[in-house]
């Protein structure tokens, strides 16, 4: 472990996009009689205290894994879902609770690329008319001539033929009319690029904006979007779970995983010498074409945990190489650890008779218990013990007592220690290992 970390704290900047402490959560849903029996209601903890911010002209690259959130915090810089916690500011200005006018007008100021062309587009829409539907929704501001009128027509159609040619989907009278079926996917991503820009924004959110894409349309792609970010000063806040495609464009990287972001700082310093278990995980997957240059590959074990429940402490330690003791283990993390010992027939043996099935044990906070037979209680603690020393050695660590109370075995977890955020070698980290 490195000595005392520094706690970061938030200072006035020039960004032109800033989020602190951002929630999103999503109401889960559920029949009428298991709401009435439910304390408190029941949600999804998309994003969970998401704090970064952008600078003018910089691409901030947003990585993880698909289902950590990421999708969410774009959606919500662009207002699409409503924040349920933190605040959003654009350009100095809190946009968080903004509505109705105030919105729009903004909304041409930040426009979003979905992750999906085929969807994105109107199947019934030509692409002329796709990528002008913006000029007519914001018409006050750019239509020099009435709406409606031959005038305003003629001029929408010159800017759509303009932004089709900036951004390679040629020859663009001809591709003018067609519709999105026509086109390839590569001209589908280039239709919705053009879209997006044709209302001159200073801020475009790129949600997997490569992903559905050919490795050799990618790379244009991408070419072209550092194009456009010259000629028009553009800001990007990159969305990918793909750490090559962020190496290639992005200034700064933001590494997200189970809501929260793990570790975030300059792109070169991260790929150079990652802080984070989980960034050097991610790093490990990027394939290395030398052989000489390969090495063992130490990766997360298990799934991504459930968003509804997430892990206390650090979110990742149920799958980190290098937990702590003190990274947040509780009585769930034993029963799940349980609940695989018991689901192995060589290493379970008689293990359910003694420890009952899976279903029996009850976990709450830092106490893991199982009711029983008081014949049995001596024996399930013994057997209690001789499981947990095939648990992870955190995890054996953070055990603070197995011991029994009338008929009732208690496992017991000792307190994790506050994770915070800390200044290290010119980045920002949320591990423990750091503080």
């Amino acid at each position: 472990m490195t000595g005392p970390a520094t706690v970061v704290k938030a200072e006035p900047t020039d960004e032109i996009l800033r989020l602190d402490d951002l929630k999103v959560h999503f109401p889960v849903k559920m029949p009428f009689v298991q709401r009435l029996l439910q304390r408190g209601e029941t949600v999804v903890h998309a994003v969970d205290g998401v704090s970064f911010g952008i600078r003018p002209g910089e691409i901030l690259g947003l990585v993880g894994e698909s289902g950590c959130g990421k999708s969410t915090v774009g959606r919500a810089c662009v207002r699409l879902v409503k924040p349920t916690a933190g605040r959003i500011f654009f350009d100095g200005q809190d946009i968080t609770k903004l509505g109705g006018e105030k919105l729009r007008a903004l909304r041409r100021r930040i426009q979003i690329i979905f992750q999906d062309p085929h969807a994105s587009l109107n199947p019934a829409m030509t692409i002329g008319k796709a990528i002008g539907h913006p000029l007519r929704i914001h018409s006050s501001v750019f239509g020099p001539q009435k709406t409606g009128s031959e005038e305003f027509g003629e001029w929408i159609r010159q800017k759509v033929l303009n932004a089709m040619k900036e951004v390679g989907l040629t020859p663009e009278e001809q591709l003018y009319d067609k519709y999105p079926g026509d086109l390839s996917g590569g001209q589908k991503q280039r239709a919705v690029m053009a879209r997006a820009l044709i209302l001159e924004p200073n801020l475009l959110v790129v949600d997997e904006g490569v992903s559905m894409l050919d490795m050799s349309v990618r790379a244009k792609v991408l070419e072209l979007m550092l194009d456009l970010k010259r000629r028009h000063k553009l800001t990007y806040l990159f969305i990918t779970h793909d750490l090559a495609t962020a190496k290639f464009i992005c200034d700064k990287i933001a590494i997200m995983y189970l809501g929260r972001i793990v570790e975030i700082g300059p792109a070169r310093e991260i790929y150079a010498d990652p802080k984070h278990p989980y960034t050097k995980a991610l790093l490990q997957v990027i394939p290395i074409p030398d052989p000489d240059r390969r090495a063992k590959k130490v990766l997360p074990r298990g799934e991504v945990p459930d968003a509804v429940h997430p892990p206390a402490g650090c979110r990742f330690h149920p799958r980190c190489p290098a937990v702590l003791a003190s990274c947040g283990w509780e009585a769930r993390d034993f029963v799940d650890f349980l609940d695989e010992h018991l689901s192995d027939p060589k290493r379970a043996g008689d293990d359910e008779t003694i420890l009952g099935p899976i279903e029996d044990w009850r976990a709450k906070g830092l106490v893991a218990s199982l009711e029983t037979n008081p014949l049995k209680v001596r024996k399930a603690v013994e057997r209690t013990n001789a499981v947990l020393v095939e648990a992870p050695v955190a995890m054996k660590q953070a055990v603070e007592s197995v011991s029994s109370q009338n008929r009732t075995v208690i496992v017991r977890f000792r307190s994790h220690h506050q994770l915070l955020q800390s200044n290290v070698q010119g980045r920002v980290v949320e591990c423990l290992l750091y503080q």
